[in-house]
């Protein structure tokens, strides 16, 4: 992947696919599927998550104050669904799953190598209602692979997971007009 001007960042999950957050706080981290996630600004580069307060990765966001966004795309959707079966207190997702991550090069969190593009956020702002916290994140590194060009995800090329509840997921298919 390359790394990509911050002014595109937001392009990155524009689209509205599912992504899978990463976090990590002292020797514990994990990787969770999220589908409630959106831009907020593009200058600065802002991002927002909704997190339910009793999954694991919402202790690890407020204690590290960090946290990644991962774009998988379609043939990782298996993989994606048990991620979100297990909690990453009591499981290895990268073990169970097959996947292989890396370390961020802005904040202390993994990434995973299978992703299309990576958004690494710092947060700045939680806003907490009834039993989520929807945290609010300036991305300060991002990097995609080549279906990212000239600031935008080539619609013909990529195939992003969207989740539309319980288990049914589509994904992309870019149309003529």
């Amino acid at each position: 992947m390359k790394k990509i001007d911050l002014k595109y960042a937001y392009r990155l999950i524009n689209h509205g696919p599912l992504v899978v957050v990463s976090a990590r706080y002292n020797n514990s981290e994990t990787f969770t599927p999220i589908s409630w996630n959106m831009p907020v600004e593009h200058e600065p580069p802002l991002v927002a998550i909704t997190v339910s307060k009793e999954n694991f990765v919402d202790q690890l966001i407020h204690r590290s104050k960090s946290f990644c966004l991962n774009i998988l795309e379609a043939e990782h959707v298996r993989r994606i669904i048990r991620m979100g079966e297990v909690s990453g207190k009591d499981v290895d997702k990268i073990a169970m799953t097959g996947m292989s991550k890396a370390e961020c090069k802005k904040i202390n969190a993994p990434y995973l190598l299978q992703s299309i593009g990576v958004a690494e956020c710092e947060l700045i702002k939680t806003v907490t209602i009834e039993e989520v916290d929807i945290f609010i994140a300036r991305v300060v590194y991002a990097r995609a692979n080549d279906k990212f060009k000239n600031g935008l995800w080539d619609g013909s090329r990529i195939r992003t997971v969207h989740h539309l509840g319980k288990y049914k997921f589509v994904t992309t298919k870019e149309l003529k007009y």
